[in-house]
């Protein structure tokens, strides 16, 4: 799950623009829900928000952040 002081450092590199990256990142690794499908935007930001645990979204999030930070992008 991701914690208050996770979720400030995520927000400052990733921005608000972040689910559509960490959708690619999922669909790259072929990771859906239960039922076979995509995951959604409003899962994400919960998640990313700390309101939902999946750890195959915090890990894509946790990717895309990485990989921010070797790009030296930062939203």
């Amino acid at each position: 799950m991701i914690h208050e002081e996770q979720y400030k450092k995520l927000k400052k590199v990733l921005g608000y623009h972040y689910t559509d990256r960490v959708l690619k990142i999922l669909k790259e690794n072929k990771v859906t829900n239960r039922k076979g499908k995509p995951y959604g935007t409003s899962m994400i930001r919960n998640v990313f928000n700390g309101l939902n645990e999946n750890k195959k979204i915090e890990n894509a999030i946790l990717e895309l952040f990485a990989q921010t930070i070797e790009k030296g992008e930062r939203h």
